[in-house]
């Protein structure tokens, strides 16, 4: 009987390298942007120690690691693999990576022996022997989240070294270094914080072309910021995109220094302080009105009723404010109301309360009267309609410096003065004039800033490189703001969710941003194996947050399911999948929040109705052969050709039974190992037992197929 060995040999040979370059097509590339690389190692149960270069946060797509293996024994082969961390000790980890590529190809599994069978010379790495007679090895492996080998994405892997299939069942071999994987959104989540947590972050810096930042003016309804800079001999007004942080136009040389701005957005006017006179700026055309309202003074504050046609300037050194009819455009010539509203010491703070028609100025002066001297501090109305002082001025105590900068929320009607001098400010309720309770706004507050939207006041202080964001409603302080040492100047851009802050000759935009805040959790989904399942959740934040997600088989170790991103998560089915929990992950840059866990069902299939054909299936139960002329396979069965009768074996589900030789399989353990007697087939056979001990033998049905008769 001729030798059918040979002619098995060359079949092999010619469709290794097939078997290869499918593999390399289907290993995805290696990931480039990723977070420092966390290594991880592990020991073996006879002392070998397994060190892996990168094993966290790990690109689902792909990433190229080294591996490095110390004390093993040489006399037995490993192979080195991407595989299922086993569920109890004792058992294989499988399935693994790259599938039937035991030769390395796709450069996730690698076969080290340093005594293989015959048909594994050349397909296998070799140990480096020390003097202790222990075996060592470095490689790159390619780690990535799912091939046709294995999924990583709903199970937990490991960098593995595990016995080679001349000797399965040898668990010695086994050491395990697990692996985890990005949801493919960025990167790991942020920090868990509560939902709806706050923060405010710099988005960006802008610095004036000409000279140091002196004043701005917010205008949320057109996204516009504007800033007054002066260098000592130039003076420009310059307007930024608040989104983009662009400057929009051509800056506006300015006449004289700026002293204050004040802006009556619907009126298109900003009007600028200059000296003793008082111009306009016309925001849609661009162009300057200097000289419309001439003072006794200096102007030092100013303040816009909004839609109201009428401003209010404070000047120095007559201690009075004077209040301005200036129409609803740019245009309207301006007309003084009523006499000055003199105060006893030098106006501190200005606002208006847009509700009343008023204005609020704050002043402080000394007491002598008193032993030892004493503070008058004091919070006083004005008329828009009259221009004169209104009421009983409100005293706010009798320390140094105790009402400076004031702002108003006209909805509540509260007003809130700042006490430099104690580190606090006053809540006044306007309409009965008292004070209702005091607010810790950290260091030496006098700018202030009040957004009704977010209800958060903000206090710029005098004497360090903070803004404070206070919660009046919950009298508390909520976070500090870094915004450049003494900031002189705030504006609110609530469009933009925006803090704008003068300091150090610079315009810092802080962005208020909060964590997310679920929306809708994950339900549980019941589905049939083969089938899609698909959970969804939503959550709110700003900025938007993005959605990731986990899983967990216990209800207590959660892994990322590598590749998911964004609030819908569908995949295919598997009964390995029944009974995981599924939770999703939302993540801005202020925090994450994780959902309720939802719990997937999986269903089998329906079932054919009676008398329908028998499903069809690549594998199964190999029956016998006959005698003939060529051979076939079908559902597992094979038809042997001229020169003998064969038996099938199944090699993890592929039958196979050699052809034109006589010989007898037997099914595999559970590792997969195929053993035969029959001499030609041994090379094949022992390929087969390969493939399957790297956890997919698919492909031994089709190189089964491909050899010549």
């Amino acid at each position: 009987m001729p030798d059918s060995a040979p002619s098995v040999r060359r079949s092999v040979a010619a469709a290794v390298p097939l078997l290869l370059a499918a593999a390399a097509l289907a290993a995805a590339a290696p990931g480039t942007a990723r977070a420092a690389a966390v290594p991880g190692e592990a020991t073996g149960p006879t002392g070998q120690k397994l060190t892996v270069s990168e094993t966290k946060n790990i690109n689902p797509a792909g990433l190229k690691v080294t591996v490095t293996g110390t004390g093993y024994d040489v006399t037995k082969g490993i192979y080195l693999a991407v595989c299922r961390v086993p569920a109890a000790p004792g058992e294989q980890p499988s399935p693994c990576l790259g599938g039937s590529d035991f030769t390395g190809g796709s450069g996730s599994t690698h076969w080290i022996s340093n005594n293989p069978p015959a048909y594994g010379q050349g397909l296998v790495k070799k140990f480096t022997v020390g003097a202790d007679g222990k075996g060592s090895f470095t490689l790159e492996l390619t780690v990535k989240a799912k091939d046709s080998g294995a999924d990583c994405t709903q199970v937990r892997c490991a960098v593995v070294t595990r016995a080679d299939h001349t000797h399965i069942s040898d668990r010695d071999q086994d050491v395990i270094v697990p692996v985890s994987f990005s949801s493919g959104n960025g990167g790991e989540p942020t920090p868990e914080v509560p939902a709806g947590t706050v923060r405010h972050q710099a988005v960006r810096t802008l610095t004036p072309a000409v000279g140091a930042a002196q004043h701005i003016a917010a205008d949320p309804a057109a996204g516009r910021l504007y800033v007054a800079s002066d260098d000592g001999s130039r003076r420009q007004l310059t307007t930024y995109n608040t989104g983009t942080g662009r400057i929009t136009g051509t800056p506006v040389e300015l006449p004289a220094p700026v002293s204050a701005l004040a802006l009556d957005a619907p009126a298109r006017s900003l009007h600028l302080a200059l000296g003793d006179r008082i111009a306009t700026y016309d925001t849609r055309t661009g162009t300057l009105a200097d000289n419309k309202a001439k003072l006794s003074g200096h102007v030092h504050l100013l303040a816009a009723h909004p839609a109201g046609g009428t401003v209010y300037a404070a000047v120095q050194p007559a201690r009075s404010v004077t209040v301005f009819a200036t129409g609803r455009s740019p245009s309207t010539v301006w007309r003084q109301i009523g006499k000055p509203a003199v105060h006893p010491f030098p106006v501190a703070g200005l606002a208006v309360d847009t509700a009343a028609r008023r204005a609020y100025t704050t002043y402080v002066g000394p007491n002598t009267s008193t032993t030892p001297m004493s503070f008058h501090n004091v919070l006083t109305a004005i008329d828009g309609r009259t221009g004169r002082t209104v009421g009983t001025p409100l005293s706010l105590g009798t320390t140094a410096l105790g009402s400076m900068g004031v702002t108003v929320d006209p909805v509540s009607r509260t007003g809130y003065v700042a006490n430099l001098a104690a580190g606090t400010v006053f809540a006044v309720d306007l309409r009965a004039s008292r004070v209702t309770g005091t607010l810790q706004a950290g260091s030496n507050p006098k700018a202030l800033a009040y957004d009704g939207g977010s209800g958060t006041l903000y206090a710029a202080s005098t004497t360090a490189p903070v803004v404070t964001a206070v919660d009046p409603a919950g009298r508390r302080e909520k976070e500090e703001l870094t915004a450049g040492d003494r900031p002189s100047g705030l504006a609110l851009d609530p469009g933009t969710q925006s803090v704008f802050v003068v300091a150090e000759g610079k315009v810092t935009q802080l962005q208020r941003r909060v964590s997310p805040a679920q929306a809708a959790a994950p339900k549980a989904v019941t589905a049939v194996a083969g089938k899609q399942a698909v959970f969804t959740a939503s959550a709110t934040g700003t900025p938007a947050p993005t959605t990731g997600w986990e899983v967990s088989s216990d209800g207590s170790t959660w892994l990322p399911v590598a590749g998911a991103s964004g609030p819908r998560l569908a995949f295919t089915a598997a009964k390995a999948h029944h009974g995981n929990r599924y939770r999703a992950v939302f993540s801005n840059s202020v925090g994450s929040l994780r959902s309720a866990p939802a719990v997937l069902k999986v269903t089998d299939p329906p079932k054919p109705p009676p008398g329908g054909p028998a499903p069809q299936s690549v594998g199964g139960t190999g029956t016998s052969g006959t005698s003939g002329t060529g051979g076939s396979s079908t559902g597992g069965t094979s038809t042997g050709g001229t020169g003998g009768t064969t038996t099938g074996g199944t090699v993890g589900g592929s039958s196979y039974g050699a052809e034109g030789s006589t010989g007898s399989g037997s099914s595999g353990g559970g590792g997969g190992s195929l053993a035969s007697t029959g001499t030609s087939a041994l090379g094949l056979t022992a390929i087969a037992a390969a493939l399957a001990a790297t956890g997919t033998v698919t492909t031994l049905y089709a190189l089964r197929r491909r050899r010549t008769p």
